[in-house]
């Protein structure tokens, strides 16, 4: 038995209907089609933002004094402030 969808949106098989019209597909493969760049285009958009914050992270450690290095952020906030919280 094969999978089902029903799309009861009009405007939703009108986009379906001309996409699959433009690139000359049956309705199911330019669906398909559509949804596969869509997860790629996803895909590469979370890669892309941990590049970037990976590269955030790698500028940050450089930067860092370095007796913050190798500590943990309770460390590091333990070594800047007293128990209420004070500036040491």
């Amino acid at each position: 038995m094969g999978a089902q969808l029903n799309i009861k949106d009009a405007e939703t098989i009108r986009l379906a209907r001309e996409l699959a019209e433009a690139t000359g597909q049956p309705i199911t493969q330019a669906i398909r089609a559509a949804l596969e760049r869509e997860l790629q285009r996803r895909e590469e958009e979370i890669q892309e933002t941990i590049r970037r914050v990976n590269e955030i992270v790698a500028e940050f450690q450089h930067d860092m004094p370095e007796e913050w290095r190798g500590k943990t952020s309770r460390e590091i906030m333990d070594s800047i402030y007293d128990e209420d919280g004070l500036p040491k």
